[in-house]
């Protein structure tokens, strides 16, 4: 694999704590005789130094991996904490409660949903709202839900099949009401197509909805297109939001991509997600480059932490926000 950014590997947790890296040849091996392991408490630290960026060939063998570890009866830091908030809420957080502020004109009905997520309402509201906003002023039609259960992202990625389970069938009971949906996050979007895949149900990316500002705007912008796509048969979709910026007079700057760290949430390898996010800040600390931007929920909680964190020259800015 031809690396994209000099001296460093293309596998972000490779790069970042090589010793706990476990190879796909391994991974393969491991699933293999997944029947015959055992898996302790140390190994945690391998098996989840992965944020899940899709990009290697055995991210699904990986999970089955983590989901062997929690049945053998091991927990991580946190454990308890996801689990609580799962039965109490449906939420990675301890609350379902959104922080969004809903701007005039959604419907109360409509046969499209727009489907936000937990770390859209709750831990990035203004994105969130950025998001709302846009959609209205392209004169989308669309509905939201004033509670929404998590998709369940979180509980796949840390290896609690039976609660992912069933985040699918209670969410399946409301999104077979509508005949559309249109996810703003990723994760959402992925587990919607695979997990979720209804035929009755058509599902959409909401930046898919994005068209040039109609109003003429400037500025050199380097993106952060998101593992969640890109990595997962969405790769069409980083010419599209290039192609979008540039005619609405903004300069892309060419940042080859590397991941954010920000594919499962602040959870599992903190430590993996601070080491990746850092040094993705890096390749956009440029003078040449005025925004600093992304279209995906995760990558966008990341960006604003740490371009704030690490005191990066470029400002950060959604990508709603650029165009309205």
């Amino acid at each position: 694999m031809k690396e994209r950014i000099k001296g460093r590997k293309n596998f972000p947790t490779e790069e970042v704590d090589p010793d706990n890296f476990i190879p796909d040849d391994e991974i393969r091996n491991m699933v293999k005789n997944i029947e015959n392991i055992k898996f302790n408490q140390e190994d945690f630290f391998k098996l989840y130094n992965c944020v899940q960026c899709g990009e290697c060939e055995t991210e699904k063998d990986r999970l089955s991996l983590r989901q062997k570890f929690i049945e053998d009866g091991n927990v991580f830091e946190g454990t308890n904490e996801i689990l609580e908030n799962f039965e109490k809420f449906r939420s990675p957080y301890p609350t379902n409660k959104m922080r969004i502020k809903i701007p005039d004109g959604i419907p109360k009905t409509s046969d499209t949903l727009f489907f936000m997520g937990c770390l859209s309402t709750i831990r990035i509201p203004r994105y969130t709202e950025h998001a709302l906003q846009y959609l209205l002023k392209q004169k989308v039609d669309f509905t939201i839900l004033d509670t929404e259960i998590c998709c369940g992202w979180h509980l796949l990625a840390s290896g609690f099949k039976r609660e992912f389970e069933i985040c699918i069938k209670e969410n399946l009971e409301i999104l077979k009401k509508f005949k559309k949906i249109i996810c703003l996050c990723p994760a959402c979007y992925y587990l919607f197509t695979t997990f979720y895949k209804q035929e009755d149900i058509e599902i959409e990316y909401a930046i898919d909805y994005l068209k040039p500002s109609e109003t003429k705007k400037e500025g050199k912008i380097g993106i952060q297109h998101p593992c969640h796509l890109i990595f997962r048969e969405r790769e069409d979709i980083k010419k599209f939001v290039c192609n979008t910026l540039e005619k609405s007079g903004y300069k892309i700057v060419d940042v080859p991509h590397w991941c954010c760290g920000g594919g499962i949430g602040w959870m599992g390898r903190t430590d993996v997600i601070h080491g990746i996010a850092r040094k993705r800040m890096e390749d956009f600390n440029k003078e040449n480059i005025d925004y600093v931007t992304t279209y995906c929920v995760s990558c966008w909680w990341i960006l604003r932490r740490y371009s704030k964190l690490c005191k990066i020259h470029p400002k950060a800015k959604d990508i709603f926000e650029l165009l309205l």
